[in-house]
């Protein structure tokens, strides 16, 4: 399995390309809507996440940012998505493809033992807490 780490308009574009079995996991932040990815067939799964790229859960004066991080529950749809995986090409995209997308993929990938077929286009760097939180679940 391929897993691609991308920007959302890239995303939707491997997607309406995509002509093997296909999953996404696409991440969003809380204030934008679930990314719609049209009707192509080739696409078996997707998975949608809302929360917003931040490292900490409170500001500088212990004020909590609301719901920033990834919730429990997050991290068990994360997990029985990726267990049930039947796909040969993952996508996991946020809004720019550099840190939210980035920490969950590498998350996965260890996971699945797939570090080397991890592809990107652009340089990231994936979303320390994140990261920490994804791999403690998988």
């Amino acid at each position: 399995m391929i897993i691609e780490v991308c920007s959302q308009a890239k995303a939707t574009e491997l997607a309406a390309a995509a002509s093997v079995k296909t999953s996404i996991i696409s991440i969003t932040s809380l204030e934008e809507p679930d990314v719609a990815f049209g009707t192509n067939p080739a696409i078996v799964s997707v998975l949608h996440l809302r929360f917003n790229d931040l490292t900490e859960e409170y500001d500088e004066e212990g004020i909590p940012y609301g719901r920033p991080l990834p919730e429990q529950k997050d991290l068990e749809g994360l997990k029985a998505f990726v267990d049930d995986l039947a796909c040969e090409h993952l996508i996991i995209h946020c809004w720019e493809g550099t840190s939210r997308s980035a920490a969950v993929a590498a998350a996965v990938s260890e996971y699945l033992g797939l570090g080397d077929q991890l592809r990107t286009s652009q340089p990231f760097a994936p979303n320390p807490r994140v990261y920490a939180l994804a791999r403690r679940e998988l």
